[in-house]
């Protein structure tokens, strides 16, 4: 392969600047392959007629966009994608030689069993065939019964008539945005956010402004100042076990988010995925409660069943129900109504209830293994959830942190990921635990990340 060479004559601006923005234009048109060498900072400065330092600086400033990695010693690589670029590719068979923590599946638990006792139930029920027709596009009465209980278990509004059922909370997330924005509009998060928000937003043409979080989540001074400056009437947000901090938003912070919403008529997005976590989901207080008529509350079974199930539901204002509706309507008329009716047995019968409990106790579990095996690292977790943020040491970035893990077969996430923010992200990683098929894996994959941040690190310096 011919050395790349980066075409500056005609760029704009000082030359690290042109010599960076040419890196990037050659890794999008695939001039640049990953994991490909550049020059070394000597034949390019030699090649482009400019100092060996603006190399230098051009480099460096192709590390901070993300374009690149660089080690002493080794040089300066394209840098692997790693799924990061695209966190939801999942392949369909897993490879067991990898310890995989950068995915937020939920534990396996007794969910198979508990899925082959149901169908055999409903396939000798004389009402099967209902299932298999079309379906009003909110989803049928019983079904909507059932989900209103679910959510009134985690301290929300009881009232079937407005739930809208769906696929999956991601399809609820595209439902609510359908409903509320027009292409142009601003969404407003957490400054560090679940990636499907960040791509689901692009593709509905939505521009994405983070806002900045502290220990509590959300800070109440810096939502206002983003509204005021961008004039945003929408925000995304999950106040419990946040994906991927794990942060659960105390009240007082809840009530001042509502309270700033209701003055400038911003729409929440509640998202309440890991909502079932805490010990006591009816003692939460959500959006839904505080502000019932300007929230649009999601929860499903991806995490609490099955991510196989794709069963979720969007508890909308009175006034919205219809809009959500139609919007089902067009997307996908209906969510699938078997699925739809495993779960809504499961929540009847109490089934879906032990299934959290188990998952409180096996997530206290892996967390303990975890924190065994990292000892004296800066892990932000909350009790009994399935992900923990974990602040690198210097000289470590969380890039080459990622990278050197993958070499160890342990795959993770690096804060860039879910970052939404203007700034440069922070040196961190996001640990998930709930994939790994038992505690021995894990104890193994975390063993690997212990040994890895503990190595002499001065030779994974990144070139600056």
């Amino acid at each position: 392969m011919s050395p790349w060479m980066p075409q500056i004559e005609d760029r704009k601006g000082p030359r690290y600047i042109a010599i960076a923005d040419a890196i990037g234009d050659a890794i999008k048109d695939g001039s640049l392959k990953e994991n490909q060498r550049l020059p070394t900072h000597r034949d390019l400065a030699y090649d482009l007629g400019v100092t060996v330092g603006t190399v230098s600086r051009a480099y460096g400033e192709a590390v901070r966009r993300g374009y690149v990695v660089g080690e002493v010693g080794r040089g300066t690589y394209v840098k692997p994608d790693d799924g990061a670029g695209n966190p939801f590719h999942i392949p369909y068979d897993t490879n067991p030689d990898v310890f995989d923590f950068s995915l937020n599946f939920p534990a396996e638990g007794e969910r198979i069993e508990n899925l082959r006792r149901s169908l055999m139930v409903i396939a000798q029920d004389p009402g099967l065939g209902a299932l298999m027709r079309y379906q009003s596009e909110q989803g049928m009465e019983h079904h909507r019964q059932s989900f209103a209980k679910w959510a009134a278990s985690h301290n929300t509004p009881h009232d079937a008539d407005r739930i809208v059922v769906s696929n999956g909370v991601q399809h609820a997330m595209t439902l609510s945005l359908m409903a509320l924005a027009r292409s142009g509009d601003t969404l407003l998060c957490e400054e560090y956010t679940y990636p499907g928000i960040k791509t689901l937003a692009s593709q509905l043409g939505l521009k994405v402004n983070g806002v900045a979080m502290d220990e509590d989540g959300l800070i109440p001074e810096k939502l206002e100042a983003a509204i005021i400056q961008t004039g945003a009437r929408l925000l995304y947000c999950m106040p419990n076990y946040q994906n991927p901090t794990s942060i659960v938003m105390p009240l007082e912070r809840r009530k001042e988010i509502a309270a700033i919403a209701e003055k400038y008529g911003v729409w929440i997005i509640e998202d309440d995925i890991y909502g079932f976590l805490h010990e006591a989901p009816q003692t939460l207080t959500p959006f839904a409660k505080i502000l019932p008529d300007q929230t649009f509350y999601l929860n499903g079974a991806s995490k609490c069943v099955s991510p196989g199930i794709r069963v979720g539901f969007v508890l909308a204002p009175k006034d919205k129900v219809k809009t959500v509706a139609t919007c089902m309507r067009l997307s996908n008329w209906m969510a699938a109504p078997m699925n739809v009716e495993v779960v809504s047995r499961w929540i009847e019968d109490g089934t879906i209830y032990d299934m959290m409990d188990w998952h409180r106790e096996e997530a206290i579990r892996r967390q303990e293994v975890v924190f065994e095996n990292l000892p004296g690292q800066d892990i932000k977790s909350t009790k009994r959830c399935y992900h923990s943020w974990m602040h690198l040491p210097q000289p470590w970035t969380s890039d080459m942190f990622c990278m050197r893990a993958r070499e160890r077969d342990v795959s993770i996430l690096p804060a860039s990921v879910f970052y939404t923010g203007k700034a440069t992200a922070q040196n961190a990683v996001r640990l998930c635990y709930g994939a790994p098929p038992n505690l021995e894996n894990v104890e193994e994959g975390m063993k690997r990340l212990g040994q890895l941040i503990g190595e002499e690190i001065h030779a994974f310096h990144s070139v600056m």
